[in-house]
């Protein structure tokens, strides 16, 4: 028999655990404030590497493998476009971090995701490149606004998308009730939002601010996402989103002009040419000390769950996590225990 389930915030949380529950055949009703876009303003970039340790992202390898199967199930299900395959390419800071790039192609677990460094890397000239640079291998842009439009097919009937603020006060946790209606299982997917829920305050959530910006540039590379100090990624006709600022203790999601001119800043170490700002916009990233999302059942109350923390990576997290808690809730199979929501509970 169907359950009914309560989702409480619709950014990448919210809909992907939407997602997976409707297609295990359950019923869905989500809130949604409609106040921070952060998951919608993001970059979408999935990079498998770490540059600043030049280690593989925590559980790279079946999370991406998880992700581009869920990836390729939506586009079929939605006649919609949503990741690619993009070229990144590293500009290297300094010649240590061009030594260890060539240590980790000597390993063989990075393989998959690093080419070795040829001549051509060296020389590159479509952008400053004092040290040389590399090149991943499996690495994708989402586009986020496909995505959620993708998910309007998918999911959404009337009803179920109720765009209000949550009130705390109409919740009963222990008969998971919500204002009028009983649930089987309520999921809080916040993100910056969870410091105002008066259930999951032990949970250390910090509020991250990034700025993004829209340039048009005449010389940047087109084809191929470029990396040092900021991304740059082109998205056709000499435009190129470029970011991130990151302002860390803040919940308020407005661009600055500090933001604006800390991008700028950024951009002198790819290319001293000159560049039009199109657009810049700001999110709120609900991010964690250990940068492991929060997952999991409520230590007090039974069916309540939060889902949190993705962070900057939402894009590669979010498909396999909201699978493993959709089959920790129908399934009650185990979690990965660095998700756990109380493992840095705040004193």
């Amino acid at each position: 028999m169907p359950k009914n389930f309560l989702i409480v915030g619709g950014g990448i949380a919210g809909h992907f655990i939407a997602f997976h529950l409707k297609q295990a055949g359950h019923n869905i009703t989500l809130i949604d404030n409609g106040k921070n876009r952060s998951s919608r303003v993001a970059a979408g970039l999935i990079n498998p590497i770490v540059f600043r340790r030049m280690a593989k992202s925590w559980r790279i390898d079946e999370l991406l493998e998880y992700a581009l199967t869920f990836y390729d199930e939506i586009e079929k299900q939605t006649n919609t476009t949503i990741i690619k395959d993009i070229n990144i390419r590293r500009l290297f800071s300094s010649e240590q971090e061009c030594n260890l790039w060539k240590q980790k192609e000597l390993e063989t677990n990075y393989l998959a995701y690093i080419n070795s460094l040829e001549n051509a890397d060296k020389v590159y000239d479509k952008t400053k490149n004092q040290f040389g640079s590399g090149r991943l291998k499996q690495a994708y842009h989402v586009d986020a606004i496909s995505l959620f439009n993708a998910f309007q097919k998918a999911i959404w009937v009337d009803g179920e998308l109720v765009e209000e603020e949550f009130n705390y006060s109409d919740l009963n946790p222990l008969e998971l009730k919500y204002k009028d209606t009983y649930f089987d299982g309520i999921i809080f997917c916040e993100g910056k939002d969870i410091k105002n829920n008066p259930l999951f305050q032990e949970i250390n959530v910090e509020c991250t601010k990034g700025e993004l910006m829209t340039i048009h540039h005449n010389y940047l590379p087109k084809d191929e996402s470029v990396n040092r100090k900021c991304f740059v990624i082109p998205l056709g006709n000499n435009t190129f989103k470029v970011g991130a600022t990151y302002v860390w203790h803040t919940d308020n999601d407005t661009p600055t002009e500090k933001g604006q001119m800390e991008l700028c800043e950024m951009i002198k170490y790819i290319s001293d040419e000159p560049f039009e700002i199109l657009n810049h916009t700001a999110g709120v990233r609900p991010t964690t000390y250990d940068r492991r999302p929060f997952c999991g059942e409520h230590k007090s109350y039974t069916n309540i769950y939060c889902f949190n923390g993705l962070g900057a990576k939402g894009y590669l997290l979010a498909p396999l996590l909201a699978k493993e808690l959709k089959d920790h809730i129908l399934l009650n199979t185990d979690l990965n225990p660095e998700v756990s929501l109380y493992r840095n509970s705040k004193s």
